[in-house]
């Protein structure tokens, strides 16, 4: 895949995909961008190795949701789950994660602007970004960016001759 040549041979790559998925509006190379800069972050939380996965899924959220930073719709999803086996982020860390220019890397080693382009690249898709983690436990973050169904009958209007 894309990400091998960043992870390095000690991060053990897994890749879930669930059947089915739906289709979403997203430009294929900021997605891919995106995965690429969680995915450095992952390895860069396991100095001695561990384990990156990623999982996608369709999820149906039948009722509007309130995260810490704004309010999720109802609606059908894929989500995308990008979990590591890495240090974690610390308490005091987490409300500053997806700021412009902030990092916990040393100098030289990040500009912090990785998770500011995540967030916003899946915010300009209609979708959120948020994470779960625990010290010494890892960091889970989870994507979830709106499906678009397409109906048979506006799929043929798209179609058809002029």
């Amino acid at each position: 895949t894309f990400l091998r040549p960043v992870l390095g041979d000690h991060v053990q790559l897994g890749v879930r995909l669930a059947p089915g998925l739906w289709p979403v509006h997203v430009d294929r190379g900021q997605l891919e961008q995106v995965l690429v800069n969680l995915a450095i972050n992952a390895r860069d939380a396991m100095p001695r190795g561990g384990g990156l996965e990623i999982a996608a899924a369709n999820v149906s959220l039948p009722q509007d949701r309130a995260t810490e930073s704004e309010l999720l719709p109802a609606g059908d999803y894929v989500e995308i789950r990008v979990r590591d086996e890495g240090e974690g982020v610390a308490e005091e860390v987490r409300p500053h994660v997806f700021e412009p220019f902030f990092t916990t890397k040393a100098g030289g080693k990040g500009t912090g602007l990785g998770l500011a382009t995540c967030h916003g690249i899946v915010a300009q898709s209609g979708g959120h970004i948020e994470f779960e983690s625990s010290p010494g436990e890892g960091t889970t973050f989870v994507i979830r960016l709106p499906a678009v169904h397409v109906r048979l009958a506006d799929a043929d209007k798209t179609h058809a001759p002029g």
